[in-house]
């Protein structure tokens, strides 16, 4: 069974995948010339991965990187 620090490791390596995609994504729209509402779709969703990310790694979302009861409140453990 995969311990939480691993499991914390390869939630945090997609999230890292996630911006690097999105960061990506905005520059080719940037280049087409897509629309502000569409860019601003993606940069939301990035800044969203980056909360994300920090939260991951500081370990407050634990409880959801396990089985059982998981917590809504940062840093709460269940």
């Amino acid at each position: 069974m995969m311990e939480i620090k691993d499991r914390r490791k390869l939630v945090s390596k997609f999230l890292q995948h996630c911006i690097v995609y999105s960061d990506a994504s905005i520059v080719r729209k940037e280049k087409r010339g897509d629309s502000a509402s569409e860019l601003d779709k993606w940069i939301t969703y990035r800044d969203f991965m980056k909360i994300t990310l920090k939260e991951v790694r500081s370990k407050e979302l634990d409880s959801w990187l396990v089985d059982g009861e998981v917590s809504y409140e940062p840093g709460e453990k269940k």
